[in-house]
């Protein structure tokens, strides 16, 4: 083999990457230097065999790979090409092999790192997706190879849980989802949780608790002396079913949300089912709840911060638990101190649509008070932030709860103006 002239020099390189311009420089025999607008210094050896198409390898990026290492390299694999090696095409076959070794665990951690985030998804999805993955997947299939688990054994899995419908429904999601993500890695070539059918597992699906709709007298039964579970709870309790947001808004709430002077509550991107961020109207006896809850909190940043001393001197400044205000009705109800149906945290909102719509609000604008999206153009090209009606409607369903907590008669429909949307 003839001697090759070098074309490059240490100080020509060293050069280019201080001017930080993109370039593309030959040494000579496909051996290349490449630098990127974002200044990423590689070498590349473009090569052919035969009378084929142009090939090109990465040998490594400059300076972990210096200029005489990176000759040296290039001249083992332009022997190895002379042989009849495809050095690219080796390269992506051990790529595979290794993508193909990884386990279910090697799996996670890429798509915790790539795809579950709070960019992508509501912080509930990825609080189950996590919960489903550490207490589920990973225990019973963490250390098997990706492409060694099959149907059977997704199948197994969900049994071996024991877990009702719909968790092992959203467990099935969650398997899904992984891989989904080991397809796009090109780690497997099909998924093999597609075809699971649940009700072969489990049966046909439970049939869907229905919605509860709290009367007017379990209001006033509820509310007159609420505070039993703690005044911040409380509050808290009041503002949800005012303002008809779901319970993990607001306990994502922070001070600088908050403009009271305004009257408005602005919920983020980050904190909503559906990643798009809204405003709420606060009625002034909203307002006057947040006051109080905000000078309750002292120095934290959290309308509602968290109240266990373990848990703050653990996470620091956080908010409280997700299910601190559930947990305080529920124990009132173990204890009997609440003689109403049993409610969810969703039957505020079903409590809500109910009563807005028995006090004359129309169906479109009870919609937009618990921020569902209208379908259709409507939807499309109504964008406003500030919508009035809203503001009204929220103003008449808290007169009625106040009404109810006070022992005063609530507004009847015939007394409230029909509330539609404006033209």
């Amino acid at each position: 083999m003839a001697k090759l002239s070098h074309l490059l020099s240490d100080l020509q390189i060293k050069r280019w990457i201080a001017k930080g311009a993109s370039v593309a420089k030959s040494d000579g025999d496909g051996l290349t230097f490449t630098l990127s607008k974002g200044g990423t210094a590689s070498w590349v050896l473009r090569y052919r065999q035969g009378a084929g198409t142009r090939k090109e390898i990465t040998i490594g990026n400059y300076p972990d790979v210096s200029l005489a290492a990176a000759r040296e390299e290039a001249r083992a694999l332009r022997a190895a090409v002379d042989k009849g090696a495809d050095p690219a095409l080796q390269k992506q076959e051990r790529k595979s092999r290794a993508a193909a070794a990884w386990t279910i665990s090697d799996l996670v951690a890429d798509y915790r790192e790539k795809v579950l985030l709070p960019s992508v998804f509501a912080t509930g999805t990825i609080y189950y997706r996590n919960a489903d993955i550490d207490q589920l997947i990973v225990p019973k299939l963490g250390a098997r190879r990706v492409d060694q688990v099959t149907s059977m054994d997704i199948v197994t899995m969900l049994k071996d849980s024991k877990r009702s419908w719909a968790m092992t429904k959203r467990a099935l999601t969650t398997a899904s989802k992984l891989y989904d993500h080991a397809c796009g890695l090109t780690i497997v070539p099909a998924n093999p949780c597609t075809g699971i059918k649940l009700t072969a597992l489990k049966g046909p699906r439970p049939t869907v608790r229905k919605r509860v709709m709290l009367e007017a007298d379990e209001l006033k039964a509820l509310l007159s002396g609420i505070d039993f579970i703690g005044r911040e709870n409380a509050l808290a309790f009041r503002i949800l079913l005012v303002t008809c947001v779901r319970g993990v808004e607001l306990v994502k709430a922070k001070k600088t949300d908050v403009d009271l002077e305004a009257g408005t509550w602005w919920v983020p991107d980050d904190s909503v089912k559906t990643r798009v961020g809204f405003s709420v109207p606060l009625p002034t006896v909203v307002a006057d709840w947040f006051r109080e809850l905000i000078a309750v909190a002292g120095d934290s940043q959290w309308v509602l911060p968290a109240r266990r001393m373990d848990r703050v001197r653990n996470l620091g400044d956080v908010p409280v638990g997700r299910t601190t205000l559930w947990a305080a009705f529920n124990r009132a109800f173990e204890r009997g101190d609440i003689d109403i149906r049993r409610f969810t945290p969703h039957d505020t909102r079903s409590t809500a649509k109910g009563h807005l719509r028995n006090l004359g609000v129309s169906r479109e604008i009870s919609e937009i008070a618990l921020n569902h999206k209208l379908k259709g153009m409507e939807g499309i090209y109504d964008v406003r932030e500030e919508i009035p009606e809203r503001r009204q409607a929220l103003a008449i369903w808290a007169d009625y709860v106040v009404a109810c907590e006070t022992g005063q008669p609530p507004p009847s429909p015939e007394n409230v103006f029909p509330l539609k949307r404006a033209a």
